[in-house]
């Protein structure tokens, strides 16, 4: 009976049905009195593999007695790895959902007047006759598109897009630069993309011969490249001024995508560092974070606190700083009185802080 049920046994180890269960742990007793114990690895041409903790271990058939199965085999840690409740003691690296998706959700929940056509007429009006504009007309335009709020964006949006026509357009997108325009935030993303494209080729462009007579107006305008260049990165961080005046959390997470690649690479240029002005920024983006009657939901203040909870363990002041000044926003008052916690503390916490927020 016992050659019988090795003999089925060795068949099943052969033919893999055992090993469909998942790495199976094994028992086995041979002719001379043996008992091995261990993985089973597979069986080939008559020789059953066995991982053992003294290696792996090669037994022909013909000399096992009886096989038992144990138990299945827990995954093995690697030397130095940590157990599974120390693994999910971290925060994630969080994808972050993109503008666009959140901006159309936002606005499907909201019910707007229809245009009439006086209304277009003048918004198309205003923006075509923006950049021939005296400088005091200028500023009446930019309060009379104010006054329109989003509904204007779509006509600032379409207007100067090339990017040599930055200039006109970080004037005119003065207009969205007011507190709870947190929907504009597209506005600022393709301005700011066409800002830093005109700064790069600005920075590739070989330096101009210097002109045969300069006048003194020549001589009050920027005439090397060294200006030229300074000038483009003051529109790049215009823009960035702009999104940070405006708040709410689709600015916030803006910002921190910029910022985020700003303080991680080492090739940005160094006319756009300035890690004082960039945490005052993100921070102010977030400064009616906590109140009643704000653009800022529960969901919102979570999405965000989890984009940056990673920063603040990450080998880098400056993410580390960024973090901290946005979490004191929009974090609950009773969290770690330390930033510098143990990271399983902050998770811990976290757990539950989520629920009180959404409370």
């Amino acid at each position: 009976m016992k050659s019988i049920a090795r003999l089925v046994f060795i068949v099943a180890l052969s033919s893999g049905a055992v090993q469909t269960l998942g790495a199976a742990e094994i028992q086995i007793k041979t002719a001379d009195g043996q008992t091995l114990q261990g993985e089973h690895l597979g069986t080939r041409e008559g020789i059953v593999k066995l991982r053992t903790g003294f290696g792996v271990v090669n037994i022909p058939e013909n000399k096992i007695v009886t096989i038992t199965a144990v138990k299945s085999v827990e995954p093995i840690k690697k030397e130095g790895e940590p157990a599974g409740e120390a693994q999910s003691a971290t925060f994630p690296e969080v994808k972050a959902p993109t503008l666009p998706s959140l901006v159309s959700k936002r606005l499907a929940g909201l019910k707007e007047a229809p245009y009439r056509k006086d209304d277009r007429i003048e918004l198309h009006r205003m923006v075509r006759n923006f950049v021939e504009s005296t400088d005091s007309s200028k500023q009446k335009i930019v309060r009379r598109l104010k006054d329109y709020g989003t509904a204007a964006d779509p006509f600032i949006d379409a207007a100067y897009t090339d990017s040599e026509e930055v200039p006109e357009k970080v004037e005119l997108l003065g207009a969205a630069a007011a507190p709870g325009r947190n929907l504009s935030v597209m506005l600022f993303v393709h301005a700011h993309a066409a800002a830093k494209t005109r700064m790069l080729r600005v920075a590739d462009e070989p330096p101009a011969l210097p002109p045969d007579y300069v006048s003194k107006r020549d001589r009050e305008s920027p005439r090397g490249k060294a200006d030229f260049l300074k000038l483009a990165a003051g529109y790049v961080l215009t823009i960035e001024g702009y999104a940070s005046t405006a708040g709410g959390p689709f600015n916030a997470l803006f910002l921190i995508d910029v910022y985020k690649r700003r303080y991680t690479s080492e090739e940005e240029d160094p006319l756009l560092i300035n890690i004082g002005r960039d945490k005052t920024r993100l921070a102010a983006t977030a400064s009616d974070a906590t109140r009643s009657k704000s653009t800022w939901t529960a969901d919102d203040r979570i999405m965000l606190a989890e984009q940056v909870f990673p920063w603040l363990f990450r080998d880098n002041d400056d993410l580390n700083g960024l973090a901290q000044e946005l979490l004191k926003k929009i974090l609950p008052a009773n969290h770690p009185q330390k930033w510098d916690a143990p990271e399983e503390e902050w998770v811990a916490w976290w757990e539950k802080a989520k629920e009180e927020i959404r409370k």
